[in-house]
């Protein structure tokens, strides 16, 4: 079963969290992530267990329980380690990548723009069981 695409960045243009989507009763996440003028910046999934949707723009900790979770980029056939996530560098005026994120047993997943210097950033899902 397919769902419609859900917005998790739309044209972020600074460091910071999307809206979190809760993929309780899925299996794997599909990212649609673009940057326009000449985007620079990281990109980096997060996922969380817990019942109750996490601060994702706060530290994880005890009470507030979330990592970064590894990618797979559809484009270069790589896995991208959570911690690291994937970069916009720049150079290229339109980025377009399709990442694949396995969430079975996740609660929540959301994304966060990191060193973030230039472009718009966008990222929807779609998720299936």
């Amino acid at each position: 079963m397919q769902v419609p695409l859900q917005v998790i960045l739309n044209e972020a243009v600074a460091n910071g969290v999307g809206t979190p989507i809760n993929v309780g009763m899925f299996n794997t996440v599909m990212l649609q992530v673009g940057s326009t003028n000449s985007g620079a910046c990281v990109l980096k999934v997060q996922g969380s267990i817990s019942n109750d949707v996490p601060a994702f723009g706060t530290a994880a900790s005890v009470t507030n329980h979330w990592d970064y979770v590894e990618t797979y980029d559809l484009m270069s056939a790589t896995e991208l380690v959570g911690d690291t996530g994937l970069t916009f560098s720049g150079t290229d005026a339109n980025n377009i990548r399709n990442l694949m994120v396995n969430v079975a047993n996740l609660k929540w997943i959301n994304v966060e723009v990191s060193g973030y210097s230039a472009g718009k950033v966008t990222v929807k899902a779609a998720v299936h069981q």
